[in-house]
């Protein structure tokens, strides 16, 4: 990865990173994913954009550096991390949302102080009411069940439920993908404006190359278990919002690079 001049170390730190699925009895690794010596930081800021072909291990990578699945070789890292000691320095922020059907929309805002065993309601209670407002939720729906909301309003939900439990990274598998367009281009800008507005690392795996470049501050294409043919996106303030970026001249062009390194990765079966 490239150096990261003028900020202070990362957030994250992975390197030499090594994992494959084996099958059952046997030694040797099967064909679905791989992890082959890969290296990766990310910054306090900064969202990283991870695209590649389907089936390449990029859920893959973010089970690992989660803690759902264990390295075979390598390191990974949360340095520098803010999070309190019942807090997690992680949230994961899934495709379809992660609340509990049976749990009013409080209820699984509140499911942070529940596991952590914080006693602070006043202080929940103001986080909660700070993040309806960033994500544009009423009030009212705290006291609905998940499945009397619509899915933009599931997602914004789960998105506050991961930020309940204050991490300093977060990681998003593919989270806008089953959104229409107008809500996906909304929670982009509310999501965007949140990792920056509250100084949080993020990394954005995605197929849609459109979103990734209006989003990331740098892209990385995944092949071969490993990633490399880096972009960085240069953003002035005024263009910084996804919905902005995607009408400044230079979008095209970095499209451009994107899905031709994309293609080529795809064409080659490498993944």
């Amino acid at each position: 990865m490239n150096s990261q001049s003028g900020r202070d170390g990362p957030l994250l730190s992975i390197e030499g990173l090594h994992f494959a699925f084996r099958s059952a009895g046997t030694a040797s690794p099967s064909s679905l994913a791989l992890i082959d010596n890969l290296q990766l930081s990310v910054f306090r800021g900064e969202i990283v954009c991870i695209l590649g072909a389907s089936g390449c291990g990029k859920t893959t990578l973010l089970n690992l550096i989660a803690g759902l699945l264990k390295p075979e070789a390598g390191k990974i890292e949360i340095l520098n991390s803010r999070a309190a000691a019942v807090r997690q320095p992680i949230g994961y922020i899934f495709q379809n949302d992660a609340l509990l059907p049976w749990r009013t929309i409080e209820g699984n805002l509140r499911l942070a102080d529940d596991i952590g065993g914080n006693s602070s309601k006043e202080g929940t209670q103001e986080r909660i009411a700070a993040y309806l407002k960033t994500f544009h939720l009423d009030r009212q729906i705290l006291k609905q069940y998940p499945s009397q909301l619509s899915g933009g309003m599931r997602q914004r939900a789960s998105i506050i439920q991961a930020l309940m439990f204050d991490p300093d990274l977060l990681l998003l598998d593919e989270p806008f993908s089953a959104l229409d367009y107008y809500t996906k281009l909304r929670l982009e800008g509310e999501f965007h404006q949140l990792v920056k507005g509250e100084n949080k690392g993020a990394i954005l795996v995605t197929h849609d190359i459109e979103e990734a470049v209006a989003m990331g501050d740098r892209l990385v294409i995944m092949d071969a278990g490993r990633l490399g043919n880096e972009l960085s996106i240069c953003k002035s303030d005024d263009r910084c919002q996804p919905e902005n970026a995607r009408g400044m001249p230079e979008f095209a062009e970095h499209y451009r690079q994107v899905w031709s390194q994309l293609k080529s990765v795809i064409e080659g079966a490498r993944c």
